[in-house]
């Protein structure tokens, strides 16, 4: 049936959903390779342009990482490989939106898709990623509705899934927690300037007909990367990025 095809799907995918981005990378690339001028024929306004992506990316991580900091260990929202909560989050960002997380990763990849200034693929990826999560949040919501019951269902019955409803905010439990923000989003930030970086290389090379490398993001990538491949191996050797007790 459909009603159990949905979270079957939302199974498969939860395991898989980091690497959906990559997804959008040959379509993004295509597009760029198109290009055979600046935005508004201008390198003004192309850097106005890719100023704007860029913090609509950064929305989208700073929602993510709202969300993260305030969630307390083996809380709903912290799982990253299966299903697992001990507790249910329904204050902070999880009191005005069901899936903030989902709706950060939504935020994010619009961002991206707009650096390539193609309406059809910025709607595409809206469209793929509304129906990708509307899969994951069916799995997630059907696990939540068995382990936490008619709390569950009274909570989600009055929240939205992705349209945070801003009168219904709550503010957290507890204080929000830096380290496992940036153990999740130092990830999102180095993805985020490594599609700049690549794509405005893209997009360089196709203008000038020559491969050109864009210091305006190849910069920032060699500063985050090195920062993302220590706190990597930290991650790997120590407990010091989990939450703060």
């Amino acid at each position: 049936m459909l009603i159990d095809q949905l979270p079957n799907q939302g199974d498969w995918l939860f395991r898989r959903r980091s690497f959906v981005p990559l997804v959008l990378l040959p379509f993004s690339a295509l597009v760029m390779f198109q290009h055979d001028h600046y935005f508004a024929g201008s390198t003004t306004w192309e850097l106005s342009w890719e100023l704007f992506c860029l913090s609509v990316c950064l929305l989208g991580v700073f929602i993510r990482g709202l969300a993260q900091g305030y969630s307390g260990p083996g809380a709903s929202g912290r799982n990253t490989r299966t299903q697992i909560a001990e507790s249910l989050n329904t204050t902070g960002m999880y009191s005005i939106c069901r899936h903030p997380l989902y709706l950060g990763n939504i935020v994010t990849v619009l961002g991206l898709a707009a650096l390539t200034r193609s309406p059809l693929l910025v709607l595409a990826t809206l469209f793929g990623y509304v129906l990708l999560y509307e899969r994951i949040s069916a799995a997630e919501e059907r696990f939540l509705a068995v382990r936490f019951g008619d709390s569950y269902r009274e909570w989600a019955g009055r929240v939205p899934s992705f349209l945070p409803r801003f009168s219904l905010w709550r503010k957290p439990e507890g204080t929000f927690s830096f380290r496992p923000a940036l153990k999740s989003e130092i990830y999102s930030l180095t993805v985020i300037f490594a599609m700049f970086a690549l794509l405005e290389a893209i997009e360089q090379s196709a203008i000038h007909r020559e491969i050109q490398l864009n210091p305006v993001w190849t910069v920032p990538l060699e500063i985050i990367l090195p920062i993302f491949l220590t706190l990597r191996y930290i991650r790997k050797r120590t407990r010091w990025l989990e939450t703060e007790s």
